[in-house]
């Protein structure tokens, strides 16, 4: 069963098993969110631990893409891993990472500025924009957060109450 590791913050860190969650708690590294379900209890013989849906670390931790907006610095494996390695102009499977504003005319790195491409439509666009190249963005750049859909799920475990079966 996995279990959720959260920040002081309720912010996702990290999905961990059972057993790994039993080891943060037991090293009072982390602490059980009450009003989270239930995953297990584990019993030894001079202890009872349960062991909830979430646990939360102690102290405050950093989490990658908090707060990220489309002006924020995005890494060439950020944008390959968000676009799935697909070029955003062909559809074919990308390599390379293109600045939709070119860096020669003032564009950043950021993820509201980048796609995914192949070798041939980076090299084809060049220096210039999509729309002078004569080419389409197949999609629209957005801010990549891995953590997204199991921060939905942790927060809807407080919004919606946690019910028993």
């Amino acid at each position: 069963m996995t279990v959720f590791v959260t920040n002081a913050g309720m912010q996702i860190l990290a999905r961990v098993t059972w057993r790994r969650a039993a080891i943060l708690l037991t090293t009072e590294v982390a602490r059980n969110v009450e009003g989270t379900p239930l995953v297990r209890v584990v019993h030894s013989p001079s202890t009872t631990l349960p062991i909830h849906k979430v646990v939360a670390i102690k102290r405050n931790a950093y989490r990658p893409f908090a707060g990220k907006s489309m002006d924020s610095y995005a890494s060439h494996a950020t944008i390959l891993r968000r676009d799935q390695w697909i070029c955003a102009y062909c559809e074919g499977p990308a390599d390379t990472v293109d600045h939709i504003v070119p860096v020669s005319r003032g564009g950043r790195s950021s993820f509201g500025n980048q796609v995914a491409a192949c070798k041939s439509c980076n090299g084809f666009k060049a220096a210039r924009t999509p729309r002078e190249a004569g080419m389409a963005l197949r999609h629209a750049p957005f801010v990549h957060d891995p953590w997204a859909q199991d921060q939905k799920e942790v927060w809807e475990l407080f919004t919606l109450g946690f019910r028993s079966a």
